[in-house]
């Protein structure tokens, strides 16, 4: 009996490899006109692995099987359906978590983190962890941020949406922290706390994208992330007023506000916040991009 020689009639034909499957998958998006296809590649292909793309990337030569590159197909053709590719991966990364990502919360932006860089360097100066209020929590990446850094004690995070706080209690399980409080809150916010309860520091990345602007905004933000997260009316203000007019009456003496806001919305946030009396050191900060993007104020006096 005539043995069969590699390659013949007797072997199945190999896989493509890892990298071979890459390549193909950059050549697609490239053809449906995303940016970054090499990046997205890599990062679809390595989703739909189960790798990491440093795994993806020292073993490029390995075969993919049928299984393996039906993942791929199906990763791949989510994303040209115009899925974001967080959602896909399933996870984003945060400063130093993981968070499950999906279509309950916003996907944590890179503006987020600057803002929880100013706080931390307000902290810092401060000298003590705070007890610290979060607005709009979403998927938990500042509360959660928060206490993963040693920045807060303790946290109370507030959401309109009952979707959003499931993920954030999902997200606050898998980073493992302790002292974050979730609660359900009507529009006007505040009903949501007790008489008592004040805080050092309340953040809040809220809705301020305006109605109209919604209506134009990119379809994969526009039919994947939730627009109770971003639509805030007419002027996109009506979540950042009820914020800034309650604040004071929450803050402990010394205690800060800090809002993410809209690149286009920092003279008239400027103008709520030396509205209110008990408020001074009234800030807007730009981003890495040199737009406005963040308010902040500190509580002077009794409210």
């Amino acid at each position: 009996m005539t043995e069969p020689r590699p390659g013949g009639a007797g072997r199945r034909p190999a896989g493509p490899t890892r990298r071979e499957i890459v390549q193909g998958v950059r050549r697609e998006l490239e053809l449906a006109g995303l940016e970054a296809p090499r990046v997205e590649a890599e990062r679809l292909v390595a989703a739909a692995l189960g790798l990491s793309r440093s795994e993806l990337a020292v073993s490029g030569g390995e075969r993919v099987d049928p299984a393996g590159a039906a993942s791929v197909a199906r990763a791949v053709s989510r994303r040209l359906e115009g899925q974001p590719l967080q959602h896909i991966e399933g996870t984003v990364d945060f400063r130093r978590v993981r968070l499950v990502s999906d279509g309950r919360a916003l996907i944590p932006r890179p503006e987020t983190e600057q803002l929880l860089d100013l706080v931390a360097t307000w902290c810092r100066d401060r000298g003590a962890a705070v007890d610290a209020l979060d607005i709009g929590v979403g998927s938990g990446a500042i509360a959660i941020a928060l206490l993963d850094e040693g920045i807060a004690d303790r946290v109370i995070g507030l959401d309109v949406s009952e979707d959003a706080l499931e993920l954030a209690r999902e997200n606050a399980r898998r980073a493992n922290v302790e002292n974050l409080e979730l609660r359900a809150c009507p529009p006007d916010i505040w009903s949501a706390l007790v008489p008592e309860e004040r805080f050092d520091l309340i953040i809040s990345n809220p809705p301020y994208v305006t109605t109209s602007e919604w209506t134009d905004l990119d379809p994969l933000v526009r039919e994947h992330e939730p627009r109770v997260a971003l639509d805030a009316g007419e002027d996109g203000l009506e979540v950042i007023r009820t914020v800034v007019a309650g604040a004071p009456g929450r803050l402990r003496e010394g205690g800060a506000l800090f809002l993410e806001i809209g690149m286009s919305q920092g003279s008239s946030v400027l103008r709520l916040l030396k509205a209110e009396a008990a408020l001074s050191d009234s800030r807007i900060g730009t981003d890495l991009a040199g737009r406005p993007r963040f308010a902040s104020a500190r509580k002077t006096d009794s409210c």
